[in-house]
């Protein structure tokens, strides 16, 4: 069954049709309707963050979050949904990337995609395929208050691929 995240409307302070920028829209999430079958999906703006992008002792990619007038940080997760009785079959994947505030239109393909710091994370037990990856391809728009996201192949069975999320 598809799950539908709906999250409430609290900001209708601005006029119809027009395009605002994702910090605006913060609040104003309509739907999200790419969320795999199995699973939910969250979606979530970090208003006036700065994504500092880190490597641990090994080489692997990890994220620290810090305060910044000028950018947001954004955030889409999938939560697959697992029986409780068996332990650590939790697993999730996380696209978080970040934009400047007054971005009211984006158009990014390709390697232009890391002006947005745009990580692909993997949280599970599963050997290999646990930890966070620096997305250099696919594509991310966002314009008449629609983002979408297209994401390529980074981990075996990556369940989110395609995100798209429309505004109020």
């Amino acid at each position: 069954m598809r799950k539908i995240a709906l999250i409430p409307i609290l900001l209708i302070l601005f006029s119809c049709g027009s395009t605002k920028s994702l910090h605006d829209n913060a609040e104003a999430v309509t739907s999200i309707t790419t969320c795999p079958e199995d699973g939910n999906c969250t979606f979530e703006v970090l208003k006036n963050k700065s994504l500092i992008i880190k490597t641990d002792d090994i080489g692997k990619l990890y994220y620290t979050i810090k305060d910044n007038s000028a950018t947001s940080v954004l955030k889409y997760r999938y939560v697959k949904e697992t029986n409780s009785t068996l332990p650590d079959s939790g697993y999730v994947e996380e696209v978080v990337f970040e934009i400047f505030n007054d971005s009211t239109n984006l158009d990014y393909t390709d390697g232009e995609i890391q002006n947005t710091k745009m990580l692909f994370g993997v949280m599970c037990f599963c050997k290999g395929k646990a930890g966070s990856y620096s997305v250099e391809k696919g594509n991310l728009t966002y314009k008449n208050n629609k983002l979408h996201i297209v994401l390529p192949e980074l981990v075996e069975a990556q369940k989110i691929k395609d995100i798209s999320v429309t505004f109020k």
